[in-house]
């Protein structure tokens, strides 16, 4: 898993605001759901199929209330009139239901609207009033509007708030829906002024793992907004790498290049970017673990090579294939980037007698040659 936090700065407007939220909870549905089954609906299918204890006057105000929402339409009824011969005039119809405002006895069927709803399986509950509106200008999110939150009294200027007109970035989300930590909300309504509050310091996160990532944005360790965000832990870890300045990556190989250390001749490692970016911003220190190493170049392999047949030397090699495979079975690592030749016994064994600590391991190497003798 990768963690980024940087420092963000979240801006608050308290605005006058008309929402409607995204609820799958409604009652509602199953009359929308109803309507499309039967492809219309009235107060008396309704009351049969859902609502038998209710009656029909209710019901049929349930629908009208509906198509107040938009959810609903009426079903015109289309008559024909007799010409003045008492022949039914088929060029001409009327609806006979035009000028009736209470709806009684009339049919609905669902409006485009009203049939989306039906196959999500969902309502959108509508509220007015006074909101705190959490903005955010990271480029890191596809919205501004990062929370939306119901005040009971609206503050006024004593506090340093100040009266301005609405920002753009507020308003320009009239009649669009926004995702807010898994809700979606549509802002019907947006007052022209607001106040604009006093900004708060807060934390942006970036949480990678194999499964998913997450950003969120954080006020005291308590969460104002988390979404779900397009990278995973493999991307993210590549474009640190490539960003960094503090390293010799390889985007090709997609490995470190290093030079020569015996006191580290891991080929993964753990690293630490002290000034890590992603996608323009800088974020505080983090550590990524395994981290693909190899030597730098040729000279560096060798060495590398050379210590890590030092170390690994822990039997005693009875003939010279016995060290062969020992060998290539330790070069592998090295010798999927550089190509040289593997150290021979007698080579190595000149290498490693400079080493003060040396004594068994050129034991082990000279074995061969007491038995020899």
């Amino acid at each position: 898993m990768i963690t980024l936090r940087k420092n963000e700065q979240i801006e608050i407007y308290q605005v006058e605001l008309a929402l409607k939220e995204k609820t799958k909870q409604s009652p509602f549905i199953s009359v929308l759901i109803l309507a499309q089954e039967q492809g219309e609906i009235t107060a008396e299918s309704l009351q049969q199929n859902l609502l038998p204890t209710l009656p029909i006057r209710a019901c049929n105000n349930l629908l009208i209330r509906l198509t107040q929402q938009e959810y609903l339409e009426k079903t015109r009824k289309q008559t024909y009139r007799n010409d003045i011969f008492g022949r039914r005039s088929f060029g001409g119809f009327y609806d006979d239901e035009e000028n009736e405002s209470d709806y009684n006895n009339s049919s609905f069927t669902l409006t485009e609207h009203g049939e989306q709803s039906a196959i999500d399986k969902s309502f959108w509950i509508g509220e007015k009033g006074i909101y705190n509106v959490y903005v955010s200008h990271s480029n890191l999110l596809n919205q501004q509007i990062i929370r939306t939150e119901k005040v009971e009294r609206s503050e006024d200027d004593r506090n340093g708030n100040r009266i301005i007109r609405t920002p753009h970035f507020v308003s320009q989300y009239h009649n669009q829906i926004l995702n807010i930590n898994k809700k979606e909300i549509r802002i019907e309504e947006i007052e022209e002024k607001c106040f604009q509050l006093n900004s708060v310091d807060c934390s942006l996160e970036i949480q990678a793992t194999n499964d998913e990532t997450l950003l969120k944005i954080l006020k005291a360790n308590q969460g104002l907004f988390q979404t779900s965000f397009e990278t995973n832990e493999t991307d993210l870890k590549e474009e640190l790498l490539m960003n960094s300045n503090e390293f010799d990556y390889d985007e090709n190989k997609k490995v470190i290049l290093s030079e020569f250390n015996q006191d580290n001749l891991s080929f993964n490692r753990k690293v630490k970017l002290k000034n890590p970016y992603f996608q323009d911003n800088q974020f505080n220190s983090v550590e990524i673990e395994n981290v693909a190493f190899i030597p730098s170049d040729k000279r560096n392999a060798e060495l590398w090579l050379n210590e890590i047949l030092f170390r690994g030397i822990d039997m005693y090699f009875l003939d010279e294939n016995s060290f062969n495979e020992f060998a290539t079975v330790k070069a592998k690592p090295i010798f999927e980037h550089y190509t040289f030749p593997l150290p021979t016994r007698k080579l190595l064994k000149q290498t490693i007698a400079k080493k003060e600590n040396a004594f068994y391991q050129t034991a082990k190497l000279e074995t061969i040659d007491y038995l020899n003798y």
